[in-house]
């Protein structure tokens, strides 16, 4: 088997059990303080593998980077990947559609669109770094507050990295 695919086979577990943290840390766009919370919750959980420079709260909440400490000597670039703290979904709505998992699918608001993502890029950054391959580029996840609602208080965040 895939070394790679080994690695997420057995960090499936903590995988789910993030996701379902990220989900249940409810973070609609027009709740600043649920978006931050979200944040911290990110920054908490990927201390042990990266470093964070949140930006000043914007109106719809901070913006984040988190910046991975990965193999590899000399970093030439960067890999900019760009996620979002912000949901659709109103607050209130995990009372309706709690997080769930059947039959190898996870639900429950958020999952699909973005946190499950935004996890998966977490665990893939922990593979490369346990799994010691080396990484050229610096690589950062920037999480913005406000893409549901049109990105206008992140552009220039993003547009500078």
């Amino acid at each position: 088997m895939d070394q790679f695919l080994r690695y997420a086979k057995q960090k499936q577990k903590e995988i789910i059990a993030l996701t379902r943290e990220l989900v249940e840390c409810e973070s609609p766009s027009d709740d600043p303080a649920s978006v931050a919370r979200l944040v911290q919750l990110m920054t908490q959980r990927t201390k042990d593998i990266a470093t964070v420079n949140v930006s000043r709260g914007t109106t719809y909440g901070p913006n984040a980077r988190f910046t991975f400490t990965l193999p590899g000597e000399k970093k030439d670039g960067q890999i900019l990947v760009l996620g979002h703290s912000d949901t659709v979904w109103p607050m209130g709505t995990l009372a309706k559609m709690p997080f769930r998992e059947s039959k190898g699918r996870l639900w429950g608001p958020g999952v699909l669109d973005m946190k499950a993502g935004m996890v998966f890029f977490i665990f893939a950054m922990r593979a490369l770094r346990d799994l010691e391959v080396p990484v050229r580029r610096r690589v950062v996840l920037q999480v913005n507050a406000d893409e549901e609602v049109g990105s206008d208080s992140s552009r220039a965040w993003t547009e500078e990295a």
